[in-house]
């Protein structure tokens, strides 16, 4: 059988103009919107009668949000184990830098990737097709991020065409499509929310062409579900089959910092289920597809101000507590850090030689400790002493740390075998719980029993 050629979307419009008027980071995927002072009059000008009617829709569900997250908050979670698509990393590969890719993928063993494809340049993705099949082949997993701009927001058949021949290109690999990016920034060509939308609607034909790939969204970064429920609440032209959700939680420290004086991550998880479950909207699974710590000094390089930046061992940390707590819930069917080799921010520096920062080793391990092991967050009655259990069939684990000083363990805790956050080694005699977590190995024992144990240390 011959493979037909994977297409290329036409060239319409005036290239010149779209490259003047975005100013393109090619390594960050990010486009910059210079928009003037009328553009900008033009864009808000109507923002009045668009945050009331969002405003509205919030309101008439307030009350069943309440119910359902209630609801939620008093149920344990179903156990979840570990999928291979469960913990992913965001890539941004060229041609060029494939090879180099290819290298750090197969040395995490990284089973999830998400990569951005920029409707106004999406050859050098369309370009790896063959590269990516060969990792689907050996159990990789793929999600595709359609990035808008202004000018195919304001040409909705154009970003039809974009959506239709990304799917044609990559519907052979099983994929997952984000439609569309931080819907609730300007800068992402998107001003009002109905023109996500009309999005929505040029995008159908190509969803209704290829049904056997995944389409999620509204992708609302930060948050703001007031913009998730004005969605989902809303007319569109289908449902998604996955929502999606860039929760950045903040950046503020932990993901157990408390935004608002009450949303952790964990609470904030539950919010975004009770959200869909109040819509309407089918209870389809969740997708966490942006998060990151920025680090310090970073410089021009941070993708947010210096109040959210944070050492290599605090990235480490949160990075892991984030997957761990994301998965806890059991809402979550895949959480993605942005990205594997970025300067400020990335697990790689973007260097000459790509200089591993702690969150790369922290991630590695993170991903050789859990798979296919269910993860259950430790009874808040332990504090200041957290954690989750890791259990598979009869074998138990822990990850535990503290939100304060250092806790010596209960030597009576059956530990056969102890690893710092990065996979280093530790006695398994004297044990003692700090910031940073860390990975026991329980044998048989029964995780009632360890929750036990763990409890008999405060009294």
């Amino acid at each position: 059988m011959v493979k037909e050629p994977h297409p290329q979307p036409p060239v319409s419009g005036n290239p010149s103009r779209s490259r003047d008027h975005f100013r393109w980071d090619e390594r960050h995927h990010q486009p910059h919107t210079d928009m003037g002072k009328w553009e900008k009059f033009f864009a808000s000008r109507s923002d009045a009668a668009q945050f009331f009617r969002l405003l509205g829709r919030n309101i008439a569900r307030l009350g069943p949000v309440v119910r359902h997250y209630r609801s939620l908050v008093r149920t344990e979670p179903a156990p979840q184990p570990v999928a291979g698509g469960s913990f992913g990393i965001a890539v941004s590969p060229t041609p060029d830098t494939w090879g180099r890719y290819l290298e750090r993928i197969g040395e995490l063993n990284a089973r999830a990737l998400l990569i951005r494809v920029p409707s106004w340049a999406p050859e050098p993705v369309f370009s790896l097709h063959d590269e990516f099949a060969r990792l689907h082949a050996e159990g990789t997993q793929f999600t595709f991020t359609l990035l808008q701009n202004r000018e195919l927001v304001k040409d909705p058949d154009r970003w039809g065409g974009f959506v239709r021949d990304t799917a044609a290109c990559f519907c052979d690999i099983d994929p997952t499509f984000q439609l569309g990016h931080a819907i609730n920034r300007k800068k992402w060509g998107i001003w009002h929310p109905h023109e996500y939308v009309r999005l929505m609607d040029a995008a159908a034909p190509a969803r209704s062409a290829f049904p056997s790939c995944r389409w999620i969204g509204p992708p609302v970064i930060d948050f703001e579900y007031y913009f998730t429920t004005h969605y989902l609440v809303g007319e569109r032209p289908f449902d998604f089959d996955g929502i999606a959700a860039l929760l950045y939680v903040d950046r503020r420290g932990s993901p157990e910092n408390l935004q608002y004086g009450y949303f952790d991550l964990y609470r904030k998880v539950l919010l975004l289920r009770a959200v869909i479950r109040a819509s309407g909207h089918p209870d389809v699974p969740i997708h966490l597809t942006e998060f990151n710590w920025p680090l310090k000094g970073s410089g021009k390089h941070s993708p947010a101000g210096e109040h959210v930046q944070t050492e290599e061992a605090g990235q480490a940390r949160y990075l892991v507590l984030y997957f761990l707590t994301a998965t806890a819930t059991g809402e979550v069917a895949s959480s993605f850090w942005w990205q594997l080799a970025a300067r400020g921010y990335g697990l790689l520096d973007e260097d000459g030689t790509w200089t591993e920062r702690r969150a790369y080793r922290a991630f590695k391990h993170l991903l050789a400790r859990t798979l296919n092991r269910e993860v259950h967050r430790l009874p808040e009655s332990l504090r200041p002493l957290r954690g989750f259990s890791l259990r598979r069939g009869s074998e138990t684990g822990a990850v535990l740390y503290t939100t304060g000083k250092e806790l010596r363990l209960d030597p009576a805790l059956p530990v056969q075998e102890a690893a710092d956050l990065v996979g280093s080694p530790l006695a398994t005699k004297g044990l003692v719980a700090g910031l940073d977590p860390i990975y026991l190995a329980l044998g048989n024992t029964d995780p009632a029993s360890v929750i036990e144990m763990l409890g008999a240390r405060r009294r």
